[in-house]
C-alpha cells in the first residue's frame, strides 16, 4: 500500500513558464512532453495547449507537472475567495530557511503575498508563515522554522512541496476518506490559533470567540513530508465552491505513490468511498511511459490521484 505521501502536485495553469521559472531559479529541473489525448482526456481539460511539463525538485522526492491551458480558462478558485472557502485543494506548503528572502523571491516571479510573514507558536515550534496567490489562483504557503531547529537535510533558500491543505466542511469525512487512501492521522488541534495565528487565514477580523479551527494531518508513515492537511472553521462555516466538470485553472490534483495499487483501488470500489472513483485504475501513457493509475474525489470535490509506486 502507499507508504510515502503525496510525491506529486498537478497544476492546470495558463502561466505555465513563470511557474518554470520559479522553481528552476530554485535549482528544480524541467522535462517537457507533448500534451497527449490521454492526458487531455484523464485530466479533463479543456482548450488545453501543446505542451505539458514535469517538474522535479533538486532533493529527487517530489515532482510538479504543469498542464498548460488557455488564460481563457476559468480559475477553480477566485483570487478574492475568502481564504476560509472551501474549494478542493487549497494550497501547497514550502519551507525556507529565511521568510524575508522568501517573501521577496517569490514576488519576484509573479505571485503576490496575501500576507506578510507572520510570527506564531504552535506548541513549542515557533515559526513565520505567509501566503501567497499567483494568476491561476494557486495559494502557496511558505513557513520558516525559527525555533527548535528543523530536523532533516538542509536545503537551499527553499524546500521541496512538503504538504498541502484542504479546507473542509466536514472534516471527519474528509480524515475517514484519507483513511480509505491509506493515511494515517497522526495530528489533531481544535481550538483558536495561538498568538498571531489568526492572521495566517484572515480569521483576525472575526470575534475571538468565532475563530476557533480543527487542524489535522495525515500521512501514511506520520511525517510532514508528503502530508495532507485539513482545516475547517466549525463557527463560521462557509458553502464550498463546486467543482466543475472541466479542469479549471489551479491546484488540480495531487498524486500518491502506490506499490499494492489494485488491492488498495478494489478496497475502496468496494466500500462506502466507491462513488469517489473519477478515472478508474487501467494503464496510461502521459508521455513518460505508461503507468497504472486512477483518479478520485474527495466528498468536497479535491482530486487526489494513486499511481503504481516505482519498482
Amino acid at each position: 500500500m502507499s507508504r510515502c505521501g503525496f510525491t506529486e502536485v498537478v497544476m492546470v495553469t495558463a502561466h505555465t513558464h513563470k511557474m518554470i521559472a520559479f522553481l528552476c531559479d530554485l535549482g528544480w529541473t524541467a522535462e517537457r512532453y507533448d500534451m497527449s489525448p490521454e492526458s487531455i482526456n484523464f485530466w479533463d481539460l479543456a482548450q488545453p495547449q501543446r505542451d505539458s511539463h514535469l517538474l522535479h525538485a533538486p532533493s529527487g522526492e517530489c515532482s510538479v507537472r504543469l498542464l498548460s491551458v488557455s488564460e481563457q480558462v476559468p480559475v477553480a478558485r477566485p483570487l478574492d475567495t475568502e481564504l476560509i472557502v472551501p474549494c478542493g485543494i487549497f494550497d501547497i506548503n514550502m519551507r525556507t530557511n529565511n521568510s524575508e528572502f522568501a517573501f521577496d523571491f517569490i514576488q519576484r516571479h509573479g505571485w503576490r503575498p496575501i500576507t506578510d510573514p507572520i510570527p506564531w507558536n504552535f506548541g513549542d515550534v515557533s515559526v513565520k508563515e505567509f501566503l501567497s496567490i499567483q494568476d491561476d489562483g494557486i495559494v502557496l504557503a511558505v513557513m520558516e522554522r525559527v525555533s527548535p531547529p528543523l530536523p532533516g537535510k538542509p536545503f537551499d533558500r527553499m524546500s521541496d512541496i512538503f504538504n498541502s491543505t484542504q479546507v473542509v466542511q466536514h472534516i471527519d469525512d474528509a480524515i475517514d476518506f484519507l483513511e480509505a487512501l491509506g493515511f494515517s492521522l497522526f495530528t489533531d488541534f481544535s481550538g483558536p490559533m495561538p498568538g498571531e495565528g489568526p492572521r495566517v487565514l484572515g480569521l483576525e477580523q472575526y470575534p475571538q470567540e468565532l475563530g476557533d479551527i480543527r487542524l489535522t494531518v495525515s500521512h501514511p508513515d506520520g511525517v510532514m513530508e508528503g502530508s495532507i492537511e485539513l482545516i475547517t472553521t466549525p463557527k463560521l462555516p462557509r458553502e464550498s465552491i463546486a467543482r466543475a466538470a472541466q479542469a479549471a485553472r489551479g491546484l488540480h490534483a495531487l498524486r500518491i505513490p502506490c506499490v499494492d495499487i489494485q488491492a488498495r483501488y478494489q478496497d475502496i470500489a468496494d466500500s462506502r468511498w466507491s462513488a469517489s472513483i473519477h478515472k478508474p485504475l487501467a494503464e496510461r501513457d502521459f508521455g513518460q511511459g505508461s503507468q497504472l493509475c486512477a483518479a478520485f474525489l474527495t466528498p468536497e470535490g479535491a482530486r487526489l490521484e494513486l499511481f503504481e509506486a516505482p519498482k
